[in-house]
């Protein structure tokens, strides 16, 4: 199944987050996207174990799809996932693990296994158990190898590797994804590394990463939920480290690029 690693992707990882934080996460019923891009709806979708994609446009019609014939299969959103979200906000980590592990395994290839895979992984860290969570998140990608740059489930194996302080291996991924081409990809490893030294109890070197994001990513015009959370995570830092005054300019660039972000309100409540 192909993938693709623009700012399509890192919509779905905005999308995940405002879920968690009680938004709406809504995607239409069945469809494919074809490699030329146009899309065919349908009523019904599901997906062999060699990849064929089979989409029912109407009662007794059916379309195949070959893996490497497109580039999305999308399954209608499952109802068992605002209710997972639900689960989850209200600490209720086992049920929301239980709720999901069947459906994520049913899914597996049509879009929604990333969401409710690392939903999981973020119920399985929440609740302490970060060595499960690396185990939800590796079985995700081994089952379902395109979603390898899915923002989605892979933000949920870095921070499942930081949960584990598995810190070596990250390393090596977040540096690959830095010194690579697209700079998407290189803008959310560069996050995810001020993330890693936060855990690493390296301050100013994770300032410096968030910084970093902010500033040296700010063409990539589709990301500024990243660059906002960049500020914002750096604000917080410089806050823990005791630079009040520095910590204000971040939050004032905050204000002033993103007014509407999810950072810029989350800063603003507290």
């Amino acid at each position: 199944m192909m993938m693709t690693t623009g700012s399509k992707w890192g919509r779905m990882a905005a999308w995940l987050a405002a879920a968690l934080a009680g938004g709406a996460l809504s995607v239409s019923a069945a469809y494919v996207t074809r490699l030329d891009g146009t899309r065919q709806d349908g009523i019904d979708i599901r997906i062999t174990p060699d990849g064929n994609v089979l989409l029912t446009t109407a009662p007794g019609q059916q379309t195949t799809f070959a893996p490497g014939q497109y580039q999305l299969a999308v399954a209608d959103k499952p109802a068992e996932y605002d209710q997972a979200v639900q689960l989850y906000n209200n600490r209720k980590y086992d049920e929301t693990i239980a709720l999901l592990g069947p459906v994520t395994a049913r899914l597996r290839g049509l879009f929604w296994d990333a969401y409710t895979g690392a939903l999981i992984v973020q119920a399985q860290i929440a609740k302490g158990d970060a060595a499960g969570a690396v185990g939800t998140a590796e079985r995700l990608l081994n089952a379902n190898p395109g979603l390898t740059n899915n923002p989605v489930a892979q933000d949920a194996q870095w921070q499942a590797l930081i949960a584990a302080k598995l810190f070596d291996r990250l390393e090596g991924q977040l540096t690959k994804d830095l010194n690579g081409d697209v700079r998407t990809a290189a803008a959310r490893a560069q996050l995810a590394r001020g993330d890693l030294r936060q855990a690493q109890n390296r301050f100013e070197e994770a300032v410096m990463d968030y910084l970093r994001t902010a500033l040296l990513y700010n063409d990539v015009k589709d990301e500024s939920e990243l660059q906002a959370e960049a500020l914002f995570k750096a604000a917080g830092t410089l806050q823990r480290i005791k630079d009040v005054r520095s910590a204000q300019h971040c939050l004032k660039q905050l204000f002033d690029r993103y007014p509407a972000s999810r950072a810029a309100a989350r800063a603003g409540k507290k």
